[in-house]
């Protein structure tokens, strides 16, 4: 019992430090993940702007189409009022005349809003558009640093997790299986030192003759509380000495 409780310790240890090396390996493609999020929603809301300043052009082509069309008719009318033979010719001239100067001054007023739109809506995307770049470039630095971390720890997971087969065989399946449940659950640990009478997983108290059994090592004890399995340091100390004097 000994000997499977001592492979819990060491395999406990070994799990430590891989689980360091597992939650950052989690952590860095999460928050790359996020990086590259902002990065697409941010070309998006470019593109979006994009778009929006090539239809606001078209309309301001038309609007620059219409009042050439208006200038020619304006022209015609002008032509078509130095014919007039007559007050009354002259007068209805005049008045079409009159419609399309109107009709003028209100495209032409329309065109310099339009333009006073565009200008800024313009600055905006070129403002947009350069952060845009600066993103991109840096969710690029930021991803040759998160692969080149996440290569050092894939390599010091597997150098923590070196020698962890050779404990493993030492413990029995139905004991395996709950380790890694309880692991699961309690962020990684699943074995626990007894340290002044409680578990130092959760500071439960541990009953004296809990305690009692955990010292003596003969069986596998686990807290009450966290379910992590419990052991004794100088216990394994002892019984270390002791058979290291039988030899």
């Amino acid at each position: 019992m000994l000997e499977e409780l001592d492979a819990l310790i060491r395999i406990s240890e070994i799990d430590a430090k891989a689980f360091r090396a597992d939650t950052e390996l989690k952590e860095i493609p999460e928050r790359m993940g996020e990086l590259q999020g902002d990065v697409s929603k941010l070309g998006e809301l470019l593109e979006s702007e994009r778009q929006e300043l090539a239809e606001a052009d078209r309309l301001l082509t038309a609007q620059e189409e219409e009042i050439n069309r208006q200038s020619q008719a304006l022209a015609k009318s002008k032509a078509k009022g130095a014919r007039a033979s007559n007050i009354r010719e002259a007068d209805a001239v005049e008045r079409e005349l009159e419609a399309i100067r109107r009709s003028m001054r209100d495209r032409e007023a329309e065109r310099e809003t339009l333009k006073a739109a565009i200008e800024k809506r313009r600055k905006s995307f070129e403002k947009h558009e350069k952060e845009f770049g600066e993103l991109k470039a840096f969710a690029a630095k930021e991803q040759e640093k998160a692969d080149s971390r996440l290569a050092e720890l894939e390599a010091e997971r597997s150098t923590a997790l070196a020698g962890r087969e050779e404990f493993a065989a030492k413990i029995s399946g139905a004991v395996a299986r709950r380790y890694d449940l309880i692991r699961t659950r309690r962020g990684g640990s699943a074995v626990s030192e007894i340290k002044g009478g409680c578990c130092s997983g959760c500071n439960m108290a541990i009953a004296p003759q809990q305690g009692i059994r955990v010292q003596r090592a003969e069986t596998l004890e686990q807290c009450p509380n966290c379910q992590r399995w419990l052991y004794s340091r100088q216990a394994l100390a002892d019984e270390a000495s002791e058979a290291s004097a039988d030899h």
